[in-house]
């Protein structure tokens, strides 16, 4: 199971993993941690003691990066976020990040947040300590081993793909005069850049964004797999 598989059954839902105090933030995260990493989490105290403790859990060590909050940081997908005690209460709080915000705020899963079901929650930063951050993201992305592209090999193109300045439908395409050479001999004839089905491409660089999978080449930035599809092989 990976994040999105995990918020798709459990968002609005409620439950009491450990059977402990009935439902709390940390169930949610306990809930996380045994559906998508297979981790039996036990008792590690409360939600702000899995950032302030993590160098004394072995497991946590070993499976996720402590990141701490800087007025740059913004929590990425699948990251545990974490609040202190300056969020107001002696337990602080614990959720899920969906990788969406901005310094000023950013949007999580949460558990016993205004309600004791599972529901998508706009914060801010204030008593926020930091993050725990996933070591092996295929577990947030669901790429798996499967579906890897190498720096230096030639792939082609398997439909006609745009053409972006950077990794990402945000991105803005770029125009078919702003190609190599060679990337205009095999490009659409229209104003902006389309590759067309057949380009073989030379990958320059790799980067995945969440479920999708991106490829730099000499001309610009193409979608290598992108909605389940795999458009380069």
């Amino acid at each position: 199971m990976n994040y999105n598989e995990f918020i798709k059954i459990y968002k609005g839902k409620s439950f009491d993993y450990d059977g402990v105090s009935g439902v709390q933030c940390v169930d949610l995260v306990k809930q996380y941690l045994n559906k998508v990493f297979g981790i039996k989490p036990g008792s590690w105290g409360n939600a702000k003691d899995y950032y302030e403790d993590y160098n004394s859990n072995k497991t946590l060590k070993a499976n996720f990066t402590r990141i701490a909050n800087t007025p740059e940081f913004v929590p990425k997908k699948g990251d545990i976020a974490v609040w202190g005690t300056g969020l107001g209460n002696k337990y602080g709080h614990i959720a899920i990040a969906t990788g969406e915000g901005t310094t000023s705020y950013f949007y999580s899963y949460d558990l016993n947040w205004n309600g004791k079901t599972v529901k998508k929650v706009k914060h801010t930063y204030k008593g926020f300590l930091g993050v725990l951050r996933a070591k092996d993201q295929e577990k947030i992305t669901g790429i798996t081993n499967k579906i890897k592209f190498t720096v230096g090999k030639t792939y082609t193109t398997q439909v006609n793909l745009k053409v972006r300045t950077g990794a990402g439908t945000d991105k803005s395409q770029k125009k078919t005069s702003q190609l190599t050479e060679d990337g205009q001999k095999n490009a659409l004839k229209q104003e902006l850049a389309v590759l067309k089905k057949g380009t073989k491409v030379t990958c320059k660089a790799v980067k995945n964004i969440d479920d999708e999978v991106w490829i730099q080449i000499p001309s610009g930035w193409i979608a290598a797999y992108y909605d389940k599809k795999q458009y380069v092989k």
